[in-house]
């Protein structure tokens, strides 16, 4: 069945915040706001200022979701809020940069730049109406003079092609022989996967389109012969952007 009708979906992280939370979400008008809380709730600070988000937001009609993360972790964040940008793809994402640590903005900014199709991804700033300590339950501000939409800035991310090659050399890797702690795949077996045969070809076209490509334009991979046998592995770029792009981007 064809969605006919977009719906209006924020995501924010939760930290020392409200009414830059709610106020935005109410005045946008959003449907559905995913609260991204830290993933061990035990060591959450903020896990009442959710709570009252959540009770604000549920007053107002407007569906909550949490969703859970280290927010220490920038790549973590990255992710998550990549996957929940392609869980919504069909609808329009405004994205809040001001509502949590600057760990959160990071990694919420660098999700929106994984992004070709870019024209539903909204990322926002609420300045805040005044400024206040915050110990619960205070809040760190009060009130929103504004919603500054950020304009997002591309990022090149690799071909759809390479992304299949690097979660095939994820999948499928094995210990390599006389390389301690390395892990990679052959050459033809990766081949192999990707165009169903190790004929010279095949091999030529891995090269040309694949591996030269990780290697010298994404740095992404190292090649590591072993006697006459060519072993592909993932470098820290390469593991990287596997974890990063674990998720395709479709076009429809």
């Amino acid at each position: 069945m064809v969605n006919l009708y977009s719906k209006r979906i924020q995501i924010a992280p939760v930290g020392f915040e409200i009414d830059r939370v709610v106020i935005p979400a109410k005045k946008e008008k959003a449907e559905k706001v995913y609260l991204m809380v830290h993933r061990n709730r035990t060591e959450d600070k903020a896990t009442k200022y959710a709570a009252e988000i959540q009770k604000k937001l549920k007053a107002a009609k407007i569906e909550t979701e949490l969703v859970y993360c280290d927010w220490q972790n920038i790549e973590e964040i990255t992710r998550v809020a990549r996957d929940l940008i392609l869980k919504e793809a069909g609808n329009e994402i405004a994205i809040n940069l001001a509502s949590g640590s600057k760990n959160h903005a990071i990694g919420l900014d660098r999700a929106c730049m994984t992004f070709r199709k870019r024209d539903n991804i909204h990322p926002f700033y609420p300045e805040a109406k005044k400024w206040t300590a915050f110990k619960y339950p205070k809040q760190q501000s009060e009130g929103v003079v504004e919603i500054k939409q950020i304009p997002i800035h591309r990022i090149i991310v690799p071909e759809p092609e390479l992304i299949i090659a690097l979660k095939i050399i994820k999948r499928d890797s094995q210990d390599i022989p006389m390389h301690k702690g390395k892990k990679g795949v052959k050459k033809k077996d990766l081949a192999r996967s990707l165009f169903g045969n190790s004929e010279k070809t095949s091999l030529t076209k891995l090269q040309r389109n694949i591996t030269q490509k990780l290697e010298n334009t994404w740095r992404a991979i190292e090649i590591i012969e072993v006697g006459r046998t060519d072993w592909i592995s993932l470098n820290s770029e390469g593991r990287y952007l596997r974890y990063i792009l674990n998720e395709e981007e479709t076009f429809g």
